[in-house]
């Protein structure tokens, strides 16, 4: 999201003014701001740290020490001595050496471990990388499950605008037809029937509009919540239900491929890290090898002042060469674990699958239902028309009138309705291939 946009969301939210909001803005909006995305991308850096903490197989580590302690204790006291070439000849007599006056002493230490051999550890670190892999997929697959939701609460919201315009309009048609019905009852030309069938028609397109309403704004009220936009600031949806549709994965695109969703390679990066866990509880079996360096300072009266140093090298080889049952119970419970994310891996893949086949399927459904849709809204106000002629020159009573109303406003409803499915079905198609993870 550019600065600029971010810049204006947040003047206009924080001034309570109109915030206008394309498809576009609202999903650039939801990437950014967007609680639970921004929860998994957290949760993904989270992980990712697991790596570095697994770097202890390969690289140094370098151990920092300052210990000050006063004892009367034998060894220590003659140990303290020693390490500051402060011993002397009557610190060998046997009373000296049974019972130390009081000592004091400061050790000051750096240590140096580098691993040579550790292949539990290597293989650690490949688990931990590939498993940092897999969440960080994952929430790219929250990416565009936040974009989907975004653009189905988008147009769900307008939908609910558009038939509450489209009721207000039958409802204004309605009481006209009242009318009407009224100023031919008053010159004779119908009974006072008419008038009343007429009003309670409007009643009944009243109490849908109330409805619709409060549907309305239970709606945009949802989509302000995937925007992270208090309910109180008004919001106007800019993009109409009536325009071209478009998906990076319509009729015709060969640019999708199943195999960018955020999800599947989240179980295969999984899949992966159970295969090093499976090679790690083996090289658990295994002796490390490790070099290590020690330079200490011992003061006598402060940390590094007056007294004397040492330093020490070596090498060191450890192997639990056998700890009971335990490595053969680590090796089984990494294999058990591994076929689970093989088996979940295929799983993952036939429903994706399954996904793509299903979201075609409902696309060249609503592309056919708006076909439908516009040909029986055009009829219905054509129809419209005639009943309202057929009435007003007596050829039809006035229930043919509202029964007609009622069909060409339930046509509109049903072409906004198709409309509003046909770019969720086209977002849906997106979704199922995983363009939007990211």
């Amino acid at each position: 999201m550019n600065i600029p946009m971010t810049l204006l969301l947040a003047v206009q939210v924080a001034g309570a003014d109109t915030v206008n909001l394309s498809l576009g803005e609202a999903l650039d909006r939801a990437r950014e701001f967007n609680p639970m995305l921004r929860a998994e991308r957290a949760e993904a850096t989270a992980v990712a740290q697991g790596k570095l903490e697994a770097t202890r197989a390969f690289l140094p580590n370098v151990n920092l020490d300052v210990m000050g302690m006063r004892s009367t204790d034998p060894v220590a006291a003659f140990g303290l001595k020693l390490r500051q070439e402060n011993f002397a000849m009557e610190d060998l007599t046997l009373d000296a050496l049974n019972r130390p006056d009081p000592y004091s002493g400061f050790t000051s230490s750096v240590t140096v471990e580098l691993p040579i051999v550790a292949p539990e550890g290597l293989f650690g670190f490949a688990a931990a990388r590939r498993g940092a892999a897999a969440k960080n997929a994952g929430a790219r697959r929250a990416a565009g499950a936040t974009t989907f939701m975004v653009t189905m609460a988008y147009w769900d919201a307008q939908l609910a605008a558009r038939k509450v315009e489209a009721l207000e309009t039958a409802l204004e048609a309605a009481r006209s037809h009242a009318e009407q019905a009224e100023a031919m009852h008053a010159q004779g030309m119908v009974t006072g029937l008419d008038s009343r069938m007429a009003r309670i028609g409007a009643a009944a397109v009243e109490t849908q509009l109330l409805a619709a309403a409060a549907q309305a704004e239970n709606a945009l009220s949802s989509l302000k919540v995937l925007l992270a936009i208090p309910d109180s600031v008004p919001v106007a949806l800019a993009d109409s239900l009536v325009g071209p549709s478009n998906s990076t994965c319509g009729p015709g695109s060969s640019a999708c491929d199943i195999d960018d969703r955020g999800d599947l390679e989240a179980f295969r990066m999984g899949r992966s890290a159970t295969a090093a866990m499976v090679r790690s509880a083996w090289a658990k079996n295994l002796p490390a090898v490790a070099l290590f360096g020690t330079a200490a300072h011992h003061g006598r009266s402060t940390p590094f002042g007056e007294g004397s140093g040492d330093w020490t090298i070596g090498i060191g080889v450890k192997w639990n060469a056998f700890a009971a049952l335990s490595g053969i119970g680590a090796v089984r419970r990494a294999n058990a674990e591994h076929e689970a994310a093989a088996a979940r891996h295929e799983a993952a893949e036939r429903q994706a699958a399954l996904e793509v086949t299903s979201a075609e399927r409902m696309l060249n459904a609503a592309t056919g239902r708006v076909s439908v849709a516009e040909s029986a809204d055009a009829e219905g106000e054509e129809a419209l028309d005639q009943a309202r002629l057929r009435y007003r020159t007596g050829a039809a009573p006035i229930t043919e009138l509202l029964d007609v109303q009622a069909a060409a406003t339930a046509a509109t409803l049903q072409l906004l309705e198709a409309r509003r499915d046909l770019f969720v079905a086209l977002a849906a198609l997106d979704f199922a291939y995983g363009v939007n993870d990211r």
